[in-house]
């Protein structure tokens, strides 16, 4: 779509650049008819006709030769190699091309013995030469026309080309966070899978039954990260599915140590959320806080204003491993180019809550 609209905007712009002159040459006859009706009305509707049509006929000749001059010109002498010598160069041509056309008409309409229209008292030599210098002006102004359009079509590519560079600079920012991201939650995976490993181990001599549970959730797990190892956004509802089983081995681990609670409306299932998300934060929590039967590490998700609202409460540890504070960073600017809504993070003394923007 894009393209398209693109390329639409391109044609407009090329039909207008070449209608544009026409129009304003058919405005400025029909402007000077009226002029020239008001000034001579004894002159027949039809004088003033066939003048309107030389006018414009005249005036059409004169911007195609000036188009045919720079066209001309582009080729030996560009604007970008010197825009004044070429822009007078441009001028003094036009004039002295035009200048023999406008001496004949002079002559055969005003200077002959025998003129083609009996012209007026008004028209003296002063008028003459009132004329000819509006004609120059006239002259100057086409000119200036490929002037102003030259440097306004090197200010629209600048723009363009500004624009997809912005465009391209996105694509590969967001590209470089998806690819921060998969490499983050491949590092997830195999750290996890190494604590779990662990617990399983001594599970398996003390408690053969709830090692089976374990491992039923273990597999429920990565079952999950393999049908969904392609995608970047899954429903709610299908992480929450996935967080319960995980929710449970982290209780058989932890037990009292950890208690996590969701309560997420309906409405909020439908919506999407960057996979393995609440694993991540509720990692995070685990890892900087300090997790004891006795001193429980309280971990809230909900919803609340098109936000997924994850909250702990705050028990620091004092030494933390492999923490090197990208993981969220990677996550928050995942987040921004996925939604216009920013991912919020909220430190306070006794509460940390990070808002995730749903999907």
């Amino acid at each position: 779509m894009t393209l398209t609209a693109n390329k639409a905007d391109k044609n407009i712009r090329r039909l207008q650049y070449r209608t544009t002159p026409y129009f304003l040459i058919i405005l400025f006859s029909v402007v000077v008819t009226f002029v020239r009706v008001y000034i001579i009305p004894e002159w027949p509707v039809s004088t003033h006709v066939i003048l309107f049509f030389s006018q414009v006929g005249f005036l059409t000749g004169v911007w195609q030769m000036i188009k045919a001059l720079n066209k001309a010109l582009d080729k030996r002498m560009p604007f970008r190699k010197g825009p004044l010598l070429r822009m007078g160069l441009q001028i003094l041509l036009s004039l002295l091309i035009v200048a023999p056309i406008f001496l004949l008409i002079n002559y055969f309409f005003i200077s002959s013995p025998h003129p083609v229209f009996t012209l007026p008292v008004f028209v003296s030599k002063q008028f003459i030469v009132i004329v000819s210098a509006l004609f120059t002006i006239l002259i100057f102004l086409f000119n200036f026309g490929f002037y102003a359009f030259y440097f306004f079509a090197n200010w629209q590519q600048s723009i363009e080309e500004k624009a997809q560079l912005q465009v391209h600079t996105a694509d590969l920012e967001r590209e470089k966070s998806l690819l921060q991201y998969h490499q983050l939650k491949n590092q997830v995976n195999p750290h996890f899978l190494f604590n779990t490993l662990t617990s399983l181990d001594g599970l398996i001599q003390t408690n053969p039954d709830l090692a089976s549970d374990f491992v039923r959730h273990l597999s429920k797990i990565y079952r999950y990260v393999l049908q969904h190892k392609e995608n970047e956004i899954v429903s709610i509802a299908e992480e929450l599915e996935f967080i319960d089983h995980y929710i449970n081995l982290l209780h058989i681990r932890y037990r009292e140590g950890l208690r996590i609670a969701y309560d997420i409306s309906p409405e909020a299932k439908e919506k999407g959320i960057v996979m393995v998300t609440l694993q991540m934060l509720i990692d995070n929590a685990i890892k900087h806080n300090i997790v004891q039967p006795e001193k429980s590490l309280l971990v809230s998700i909900r919803d609340e204003n098109g936000f997924l609202v994850v909250s702990n409460n705050k028990q620091l540890r004092r030494q933390i491993e492999t923490s090197n504070g990208q993981g969220l960073e990677q996550l928050k600017l995942l987040y921004s180019f996925l939604s216009e809504t920013e991912l919020v993070i909220e430190d306070e003394e006794e509460q940390y809550t990070i808002r995730i923007p749903l999907l």
